[in-house]
């Protein structure tokens, strides 16, 4: 699937703007942003459910506002307009059969009583976790290739959330499927993804692959007699955290030569600590910056 220029205006208000990057089959990516950085209108446009104001959505190089029929390699359920609430899991099941014509019956059944949901149940009347569990159970089932997971750990207990987990890994592994999730559980979300997107000023700013950034990237603790902070740390760094002449940074690209220059500067401390995907968001999306003082 390939996002090029997308654009998306609502009320004369730009929500996402000039949105490019690229899904292959079988990766796990995550979409991490602040509140309000439009996540969710990225999903509803990708989907379908917003028209596109600018840009272009393909799959196999056909457009899908021009190929209809490639809506049903895409999975979404919009949490805020959730029709679901009005069903019975059997209907459910009927209506996405209906709607995905490669849904596996046969998986749907069987992860239905192996989680002990009978079809029987209104979804309403289902707690939190399991209608989150549910969800996951759909959207495998319905074999869709792209699966659009708008916060799917929202709200699970550790039990409930470590069965959604490991249906996705297990149907996805080897399926050559793939999911863009939106999620705020940084620390879940580090476990499953093979990239990270991070939007930020109604874009994509920044595309990580977690593999490479673990090779290149270190976060680094240093305190300097002075509280300036040298120019060198302004220039290859971005801040996780600062207190009084104790700063955390992040350098995303962090070889020998800069390990070097950093001596250099006969820091107090310089110590290595574990870098995380939290630290990537703080460092990127936290107003505060190296600029500062």
């Amino acid at each position: 699937m390939k996002i090029e220029h997308v654009t998306k205006i609502i009320d004369q208000q730009p929500i996402i703007e000039d949105v490019n990057f690229s899904l292959s089959r079988g990766e796990i990516v995550g979409l991490i942003g602040r509140n309000g950085s439009g996540k969710t209108t990225l999903f509803r446009t990708i989907a379908g459910h917003y028209l596109l104001d600018d840009g272009e959505i393909s799959i196999e190089d056909q457009r899908i506002d021009l190929h209809p029929q490639f809506k049903e390699e895409i999975f979404y359920i919009d949490e805020k307009e959730n029709f679901l609430n009005a069903y019975s899991l059997r209907k459910i099941n009927q209506l996405y059969r209906q709607a995905y014509p490669r849904f596996d019956q046969d998986l749907y059944l069987e992860t239905m009583q192996l989680h002990g949901l009978p079809l029987n149940h209104s979804y309403r009347r289902m707690s939190k976790g399991m209608q989150g569990l549910y969800k996951m159970i759909l959207a495998i089932a319905s074999n869709a290739t792209f699966l659009l997971l708008d916060e799917p750990f929202d709200g699970l207990d550790v039990i409930v959330r470590k069965k959604v987990v490991g249906l996705l890994l297990e149907n996805l592994g080897e399926s050559q499927r793939t999911a863009l999730i939106a999620s705020h559980n940084l620390n879940e979300l580090e476990t499953i993804i093979d990239r990270a997107l991070l939007i930020k000023g109604k874009t994509i700013e920044a595309d990580y692959r977690l593999e490479s950034l673990r090779e290149n990237a270190r976060k680094i603790q240093l305190v300097f007699r002075s509280k300036q902070v040298p120019p060198l740390i302004k220039q290859h760094a971005k801040l996780v955290q600062r207190q009084g002449r104790v700063l955390v940074a992040l350098f995303e690209h962090y070889d020998q030569e800069l390990a070097e220059a950093i001596r250099r500067l006969d820091p107090l401390l310089c110590e290595e600590l574990p870098l995380t995907l939290e630290d990537l968001f703080e460092a990127n999306l936290s107003r505060e910056t190296l600029m500062k003082g």
